[in-house]
């Protein structure tokens, strides 16, 4: 059985096989132990290590005792993935920083206007510079996911990406609570935004775990010129905007959609922290999902309500009626009438509208394969495949892609 230290070890080798990404550990004592960073030698400058408000120390050791791992920006723009390396005895032997990465291309006279307030020479400000340039550009959903594979190495905890907070070593910007938040931000390609828009529409009440699933593969656009707070901020704000469109379309009125839209972009501006902007944003996610579900259930009863959700969730699956109406408790001939009178569709159309819908958005979405997609989705084969999509789209897959495609 690998120890802690092989683990680390091992991932940190691995972080040299693709986009270099550096890593860098400090002592208890917050001194600099073994760093992959070219620039290692101005990260206490840069992490503000020995400021005489300790701001590091301050806002990590909270973290550290409880073992939560922490997504730690600076005033240049750039991010850390911090954890933590602990004894049996559950005493802090080392932090485990992953980075720096830009969320966004930071503009260099942002970077230049922070190092001078470091007192570096002139030529070790202008390589530093050129240094952090350089850094790669991760969206932060892909960078949650080299931070638990991180956490992994270290705890043998395999989690998701709600296990992180979040902190800024800027005063201004300090967390205003120890929760951790969930970071579901939703800005990303145009087809992933699609997706999660659509549940939001249909007022899907499994729609947390289906967006933590979606916004692993997407990607936020830069829109903060360098300010991880503001880069958050700006992208919760347009997807409030679209998700208020999108509870409008699934029943909202329109004042109620653009006064629960309205009420969220003020809290949001309002933010002082990566922190509280997340816990924000997830909050208007679920507060439209539960409108849009409220209004819409009103004209379906819990038996057609129920249905609808075992299906969605059961895509993939030939659908098994009698299997079915048993799992609800009525008889066949009850469900199927009841199920369509209320949906306008017979219990196999549903099943093939949503698989459809789903098939589009994966066109839509990306390279996956169309054979893949058939599979994916339960169909038997790629011709049958072709020929329901044909008729539900007016397309082939391979049509529909070039017509629609990210690109």
């Amino acid at each position: 059985m690998q120890s802690v230290s092989e683990k680390i070890q091992l991932f940190h080798e691995l972080l040299g096989c693709g986009r270099e990404l550096y890593y860098t550990t400090l002592t208890p004592s917050l001194t600099v132990r073994e760093s992959s960073c070219p620039f290692s030698g101005h990260l206490p400058a840069l992490l503000r290590l020995h400021d005489k408000n300790d701001p590091f120390r301050h806002k990590l050791v909270p973290f550290a005792e409880s073992g939560t791992p922490v997504i730690l920006s600076s005033g240049t723009g750039l991010i850390w993935a911090v954890d933590y390396e602990k004894d049996p005895g559950r005493t802090l032997q080392a932090y485990h920083l992953l980075g720096p990465v830009q969320l966004d291309d930071v503009p260099a006279q942002r970077i230049r206007s922070y190092l001078s307030d470091l007192n570096l020479k002139l030529s070790d400000a202008r390589q530093l510079l050129t240094q952090i340039s350089a850094l790669p550009i991760l969206p932060i959903n892909h960078f949650h996911n080299y931070g638990l594979m991180q956490h992994y190495c270290l705890t043998g905890e395999k989690a998701g990406a709600d296990i992180f907070s979040y902190t800024d070593l800027s005063p201004e910007k300090s967390p205003s609570g120890d929760e951790a938040p969930e970071l579901s931000m939703a800005h990303g390609t145009w087809a992933m935004e699609q997706e999660l828009l659509k549940l939001i529409e249909e007022g899907n009440q499994d729609y947390m775990r289906q967006a933590a699933r979606l916004t692993a593969s997407g990607r936020m656009a830069p829109l903060g010129n360098g300010d991880p707070l503001r880069h958050l901020k700006n992208a919760a704000i347009i997807f409030t905007s679209l998700c208020a469109r999108a509870a409008i379309r699934g029943g909202l009125t329109p004042e109620t959609g653009y006064s629960v839209s309205d009420r969220y972009i003020n809290l949001l501006e309002g933010a002082s922290s990566l922190e509280e902007v997340s816990r924000i944003n997830t909050q208007m996610q679920e507060d439209y999902v539960a409108r849009v579900h409220a209004c819409r259930s009103k004209d379906r009863s819990p038996l057609v309500q129920n249905t609808c959700q075992y299906l969605q969730e059961h895509l993939s699956e030939t659908l098994n009626v009698p299997l079915l109406a048993k799992q609800m408790g009525y008889s066949v001939s009850y469900l199927a009438r009841t199920f369509r009178q209320q949906t306008g569709m017979t219990l196999h159309e549903y099943q093939r509208t949503k698989r459809m819908e789903q098939a589009m958005a994966a066109l839509r979405a990306g390279d996956e394969p169309v054979q893949s997609i058939c599979h994916r989705l339960g169909f038997g084969s790629h011709s049958y495949f072709t020929e329901q999509f044909r008729k539900h789209t007016g397309m082939t897959p391979n049509d529909y892609r070039r017509h629609n495609g990210q690109n």
